[in-house]
């Protein structure tokens, strides 16, 4: 279990310098931090917490209610020297909002201000701490949508999708939350407040809005967002298909994709996740291998025509047409896997890990990935793989393989080396076969290791150099992405 950096008298002190900022009812010591903050959704803080060896150690949690405040902090922290972790919903499956080098965990939920709602652009900035469930159900009122709707709504913060570069069940129509942003508000490492231009089609320079999107609190904390919206669709049509054989779905979607039709939702099952996990959630005696497509829009002849074009060539490649009412139950039912009884708990170890790649490359991945996964432990331990393609694009898809191991070694080291066996295999197999490692969960404390493997030995000394510069005392997330601790 990881020591405390600081002694008992420091811990206070540093209590005692942030209530000069937030006022003393909006910081918590490291006894009463640790206990409300104890890690984000991931296995690995849920069993690290389970057995005693919490891996977010943070020495004081602060809540922050301005960007002003945050900058405070941060300035403090460059003083002290001090590691500083944001925290937003805790929704994140990679352990990227643990506070594992101690310091001060940045509470930023109470930052859920929607600063500007511009109807005639129909953009909107709004701050970083508002869930995703709020905001989109405060934009339904005035008849519009954000359109970035991830499995973790309820508790996701808008800037936490923007930190891990996450995705929704729209994004194959709307694009991952990079493509919804037209400029941030960010607080840079040593407190200063920075504003990107204001739309992200310019040539004034690099895209600095991207360069921070996805760098998951490393080069700063982003405390507000102005982001595009959609009129809430007069018009959503709905179809699944089954296919025989899965490389016929993936055919199947790569032929949608490539010839400019746009489904909001285009997700296909393979076999062991259409019995075990979709039809679970829809019950409608599906087997095979299942694809759900959903198309939506302002003009309901429009998605109609998109939707009669992608099923045409479904029925081309062999696939079953079983109508509509099993998209518009999945539709409905689109949380429930994550939630009890779909969701896992403890004893269970489990995982999601989460691949991209283009279309010359994704057929292969799905097989080395899944038979790396399946083979990476004693059969013994009885693992179940579902997998799933989610998010699909004009050059790729990406995998979604969720794995569970129903009851775990009593023994945490035992634990740890099994799930840690697995995402090893899945890793090293995605990147052999041309793989991205993840591709909207971002890397966290799970993948950092991988980051050399991925980005090059100069690729990471890019972005290392980028940190340097821009956190010159290393504070913010020190050791995560693979940087430096």
């Amino acid at each position: 279990m990881p020591t405390d950096t600081l002694t008992e008298t420091q811990a206070g002190s540093l209590v005692s310098e942030l209530a000069k900022i937030v006022g003393s009812g909006n910081v918590l010591d490291r006894i009463e931090g640790r206990r409300k903050f104890s890690g984000d959704m991931s296995w690995l803080s849920i069993v690290a917490a389970a057995r005693g060896r919490q891996l977010s150690r943070q020495d004081a949690v602060v809540t922050v209610r301005s960007t002003e405040e945050v900058a405070e902090v941060l300035r403090l922290a460059n003083r002290l020297g001090m590691p500083v972790t944001p925290f937003g919903g805790g929704s994140g499956v990679q352990g990227a909002a643990n506070a594992d080098r101690g310091g001060i965990l940045l509470n930023l939920r109470e930052m859920k201000r929607i600063r500007k709602l511009d109807e005639k652009s129909l953009t909107c900035t709004v701050e970083c701490g508002l869930t995703v469930q709020n905001f989109e159900a405060e934009l339904n009122r005035k008849g519009l949508s954000f359109t970035h709707f991830p499995a973790s709504a309820e508790w996701a913060t808008v800037g936490g999708c923007l930190a891990a570069r996450g995705s929704g069940v729209l994004s194959t129509k709307y694009g991952k939350i990079e493509e919804h942003v037209l400029s941030i508000e960010l607080v840079t490492p040593t407190g200063e407040v920075l504003h990107t231009p204001v739309v992200p089609r310019h040539a004034a320079g690099p895209e600095l809005t991207q360069l921070l999107i996805g760098s998951e609190g490393t080069l700063g904390i982003i405390t507000a967002v102005t982001v595009r919206l959609r009129n809430l669709p007069a018009s959503r049509v709905f179809g699944t298909f089954t296919f025989k054989q899965l490389e016929a779905g993936i055919e199947a979607g790569r032929r949608i994709m490539t010839s400019g039709l746009k489904p909001a939702v285009l997700r296909l099952y393979d076999e062991q996740a259409t019995k075990h996990s979709l039809e679970r959630a829809v019950e409608a005696n599906l087997s095979d291998s299942a694809m759900l497509l959903m198309f939506d829009g302002d003009h309901a002849a429009v998605a109609q025509a998109e939707a009669s074009a992608a099923f045409g060539i479904c029925a081309e490649l062999g696939g079953k047409n079983l109508g509509s009412a099993t998209g518009e139950r999945w539709w409905e039912k689109r949380y429930v896997f994550y939630y009890p009884p779909y969701a896992p708990e403890l004893p269970s170890i489990w995982c999601t890990m989460d691949v991209v790649a283009d279309f010359a490359h994704i057929t292969d991945v799905y097989y080395k990935v899944t038979q790396a996964m399946r083979g990476a432990v004693d059969p013994k331990w009885n693992l179940s793989l579902n997998t799933h393609f989610s998010h699909w694009y004009d050059w790729g898809s990406m995998i979604y393989p969720r794995f569970k191991i129903p009851v775990g070694p009593e023994n945490y080291a035992d634990a740890l080396a099994l799930h840690d066996a697995i995402v090893d295999a899945a890793t090293k197999a995605a990147l052999k076969a041309g793989a991205v490692i993840n591709d909207h969960h971002g890397v966290g404390m799970r993948l950092g290791g991988y980051m050399k493997d991925q980005l090059g030995v100069s690729g990471l000394d890019m972005l290392q150099r980028i940190k340097s510069a821009m956190d010159p005392k290393n504070v913010l997330c020190p050791g995560k992405l693979g940087l430096k601790a």
